[in-house]
């Protein structure tokens, strides 16, 4: 009889554990989220399921993104008068334009943090920066990590404060200062990155 009501036991366990696997796989499935787009040349318009950036040229021009943006690879990316909800996060880029003024380029919103880490000396001779970051309003916090090339950071509206750490430049204001709500954690340098 003990046997019998072991395997009963056992039999109860099974069951359970199948009908939990396949409300889980119900829920996977019906939560299942949509790859995001991949940029390769210039994107606009509403991107519902975010944007990745793997190496080659993309350029965001008056696009809004919901999902955020993750550039890698190498990437050189141009960001104007677009809407990023979700932060933008880019490991080892090779060049980063958000915003630059010089290059007839609007500012932006990011609805989330900025993280730039890794970005290489820049693709565009110096004395250009590698990372501008100008012009935008950044709800989130910025974070510079890493990154060889120079730096600009200039006329933003940053909320969630700004963090400096491993960079062989200091940030340039290019002469134009950001608002900065929150602690500043980087040496910035008055007037153009040289």
């Amino acid at each position: 009889m003990e046997l019998i009501n072991q395997g009963v036991t056992n039999m109860n366990r099974i069951k359970r554990l199948f009908l939990g696997l396949t409300a889980a796989l119900w829920l996977l499935a019906g939560n299942s989220a949509h790859a995001a787009t991949a940029c390769s040349g210039v994107l606009s318009g509403a991107v519902p399921d975010g944007v990745v950036v793997n190496g080659g040229f993309c350029r965001l021009q008056g696009a809004n993104v919901a999902g955020g943006v993750r550039v890698t690879g190498g990437a050189f990316v141009i960001v104007c008068a677009s809407t990023i909800n979700g932060g933008f996060a880019a490991d080892g880029a090779g060049e980063l334009i958000i915003g630059a003024e010089e290059i007839g380029c609007d500012g932006n919103v990011f609805n989330g943090a900025v993280r730039i880490n890794n970005t290489g000396t820049g693709l565009v001779a110096p004395p250009a920066p590698s990372i501008a970051v100008e012009r935008s309003a950044i709800s989130g916090s910025v974070h510079l990590t890493g990154n060889l090339g120079r730096i600009a950071v200039a006329t933003n509206t940053i909320s969630g404060g700004l963090f400096c750490s491993n960079n062989v430049h200091n940030p340039a204001n290019e002469g134009s200062p950001s608002i900065i709500t929150g602690p500043t954690r980087c040496t910035i340098e008055e007037g153009d990155p040289d």
